[in-house]
């Protein structure tokens, strides 16, 4: 159980680990139909889930500058640095 979903189990944690790539369509399609259902079932993680989904939107829209191309190498580096 966690703070943020008390009536929570493991589908739940299991769910939220995964809802950043669910969110940004990058889960094979057999998580993201077990992600689907969990989050019809379940009020909590479904909340979670609108809530992200509507910051993600309003970063979208209001968050349209381009980052200078010295700032993107940097990140990429670093990325490229993690591994990530």
């Amino acid at each position: 159980m966690t703070a943020e979903t008390p009536d929570c189990g493991t589908d739940c944690q299991d769910a939220l680990t995964k809802l950043e790539q669910f969110l940004d369509g990058e889960l094979p399609d057999t998580n993201v139909a077990e992600i689907s259902q969990h989050l019809a079932d379940c009020y909590p993680c479904a909340d979670r889930a609108d809530f992200e989904s509507q910051l993600r939107a309003i970063i979208r829209r209001d968050c349209a500058e381009s980052a200078p191309p010295a700032l993107i190498e940097r990140i990429r580096q670093r990325l490229d640095a993690t591994g990530a």
